[in-house]
């Protein structure tokens, strides 16, 4: 990281997190690289350089969920075992009370600040919100990524990756709509193959009329001819349209199944009372993958409730924008859209299996997430699971009270420390304690 950016980094943080105390070693500080802090003289060495010490460990990869150690060393995670002894690292951190589990993914966020509107500051809903890896979704097209690279991914010390729009222009306004001559599969099939260590899927931002199904059959067609040329997954808008649905594959997403029904936008009941549609059941039989939201943006609690009601729940937990409101901040942190599920009735484990191991299964990352095996990269999230009542709302303002909320108390990305300011997850109208 250049001098410019790891300032502004420090700087960003410094409402986001506060300094760890002192543990042994003088120089811990707040976003510093644990594994160059070297042991007093006289002191043998250790073989840790950072042990995270008796926390709830739920770890879906190793279908691990109980009180473990995670013990970190140049970057990597170590080992994760009952007791290891506190004398074998340079510094400790205490876990008693929270959870640990791999860092945090959201597979679902707009993150090309100042590119286009829609957008929300990587700075804000990465470390503090405990995310150690986001992914852009369509954002950017293959005629704007370039700028996306070059002034957020490459200078963010959150981990970024990307879909690429469909359209060459990436998110504006009604793109997909605008010109069929900006719908250009070689352009994106180009583009990605260049930046494959970054993009990992093609974003497809259909609207959902029915009258505009021979459109979007074609702009689907197009994105499906970059997808198979790359080997990317698609994520698609909602649909209940069978002949869209029928050129999505294995490994495709769906996203906002929970939308307010309207002229513009399906749900997972077509906009009907009625049950879960069967052409919608039949999508995990395929291999196709849905991404839900659940806070202030493509989310009613009746549509998610009644969903639940019938055994019907997304495979992949995401924030997409969350709310631009600033009244509710907390919408654009994933946290408190994984207390919306967990309030849902999903259990722990299933909430932190969709932001951990499942993005695993669906984005070929360069490199591996989501697990806390020892060799991979230490991206770790330490959670404090609190108990009280908590306000929740929808895209429409209505209420719900949670019993248990997800806090996040600390980071570690890369083998780099981060302790989360709790104050951050309190006093807000999104998720404060009522």
């Amino acid at each position: 990281m250049s001098r410019s950016s790891r300032r502004a980094f420090l700087g960003t943080l410094g409402a986001a997190a506060v300094a760890l105390p002192e543990v042994r070693s003088a120089t811990t500080r707040v976003g510093a690289n644990l594994a160059a802090a070297a042991p007093a003289a006289g002191q043998a060495a250790a073989s840790y350089d950072l042990l995270i010490r008796g926390g709830r460990v739920i770890d879906p990869s190793q279908n691990l969920s109980a009180e473990r150690d995670v013990a970190i060393a140049n970057g990597k995670i170590a080992a994760v075992a009952a007791n290891i002894p506190a004398a074998q690292a340079k510094d400790v951190f205490d876990a008693r009370g929270k959870l640990v589990t791999p860092g945090l993914i959201n597979v679902h966020a707009h993150l090309y600040r100042y590119g286009n509107t829609i957008t929300v500051d990587p700075d804000g809903v990465g470390f503090p919100a405990g995310v150690t890896t986001a992914i852009d979704a369509g954002s950017a097209g293959a005629n704007t990524f370039l700028g996306f690279r070059k002034y957020v991914i490459d200078t963010q010390p959150l981990r970024i990756y990307a879909m690429l729009n469909i359209a060459i222009i990436g998110n504006y306004g009604n793109e997909l709509y605008l010109n069929m001559g900006l719908i250009n599969p070689r352009s994106a099939t180009n583009i990605i193959n260049q930046h494959k260590d970054r993009i990992v899927g093609i974003k497809v931002r259909i609207n959902g009329k029915h009258d505009e199904l021979a459109h979007d059959v074609d702009v689907l067609k197009r994105a499906r001819e970059a997808a198979d040329a790359t080997s990317l997954p698609i994520m698609m808008h909602w649909t209940t349209e069978r002949d869209l649905l029928a050129i999505l594959k294995r490994g495709d997403i769906l996203t906002h199944p929970f939308n307010i029904p309207n002229g513009n936008q399906d749900n997972l009941f077509g906009g009907q009372p009625g049950p879960v549609l069967p052409q919608i059941l039949e999508l995990k039989e395929r291999g196709i993958l849905t991404d839900g939201q659940a806070g202030t943006s493509h989310h009613l609690w009746v549509n998610s409730e009644k969903a639940f009601s019938q055994g019907w729940y997304p495979d992949l937990i995401s924030t997409d924008i969350g709310s631009q409101n600033p009244q509710t901040p907390n919408g654009q942190m994933l946290p408190w859209v994984m207390t919306q599920y967990l309030h849902l009735g999903l259990t722990v484990e299933q909430v932190i299996e969709r932001v951990t191991l499942t993005p695993t299964k669906v984005f070929k990352f360069p490199e591996k997430h989501g697990t806390l095996e020892p060799g991979v990269t230490a991206d770790v999230t330490v959670i404090d699971l609190q108990e009280g009542n908590f306000e929740l709302i929808d895209q429409q303002n209505n209420k719900r009270t949670a019993r248990r909320k997800f806090v996040p108390a600390a980071v570690v990305h890369g083998g780099k420390l981060v302790k989360i300011d709790p104050a951050l997850h309190e006093n807000q109208y999104a998720g404060k304690r009522i």
